[in-house]
């Protein structure tokens, strides 16, 4: 096993966290998921213009829509970077089966998303790298907590949101509200990535 297939397996387990909603996906919520995806690694479009699109997508097929939809989009997007950062023949389709397996995934799925990232490497690799080059920062960030009162009775207060305002270096200005669940969520996977750039930082260190 080479070791790009071992920096994939291991960037698979950091996703350990939302591994426990990938059985909540079918074959039909995985190809819409898929869909979108690859539209979003195609395109300047931003991830709740996509989010909006996989729900459409969904409701126009007849196909329940999972819970945590939003999480699944999230699984399969980062999967698919993940792949695409890895340079061309180094991950074997037996180890990216089995990484996909170890995550939870059905046959089917494993099957239809192997076919994909394998079959459609080349094209998704070149749009991938132009379009993420486009995609620059925000030049300013913040956050706040919107937390609105249920009634005048200060001891009812409705589940705090999460309030995230952008300015993008074009000067445009873009506002956001997520759960509170996913903030907690996006802090874990940001000290997940921290920890890891430490760790490797450590061996390159050891190693001179």
């Amino acid at each position: 096993m080479s070791v790009r297939t071992e920096l994939l397996k291991g960037s698979l387990k950091g996703l350990a966290n939302y591994e426990v909603f990938v059985p909540q996906l079918t074959r039909p919520v995985l190809r819409v998921l898929i869909q979108v995806s690859v539209h979003y690694i195609e395109s300047r479009v931003c991830a709740p213009e996509i989010l909006d699109l996989a729900l459409t997508k969904l409701s126009q097929t007849g196909i329940e829509i999972p819970e945590n939809f939003r999480e699944l989009f999230s699984v399969i997007l980062q999967i698919m970077q993940i792949f695409l950062r890895t340079p061309k023949g180094s991950v074997r389709e037996e180890d990216l089966r089995e990484g996909l397996k170890q995550m939870g995934f059905n046959d089917e799925c494993i099957g239809d998303f192997t076919k994909v990232l394998l079959n459609y490497r080349d094209s998704l690799t070149l749009n991938y790298c132009d379009v993420k080059s486009m995609r620059s920062p925000p030049k300013r960030f913040q956050w706040c907590i919107n937390i609105s009162l249920v009634d005048s009775g200060v001891e009812r207060i409705a589940q705090p949101i999460i309030v995230f305002h952008m300015m993008l270096q074009n000067g445009e200005y873009k506002t956001f509200e997520i759960p509170i669940a996913m903030f907690h969520r996006l802090r874990y996977s940001i000290a997940y990535l921290l920890r890891e750039f430490q760790m490797i930082e450590s061996r390159q260190k050891s190693r001179r």
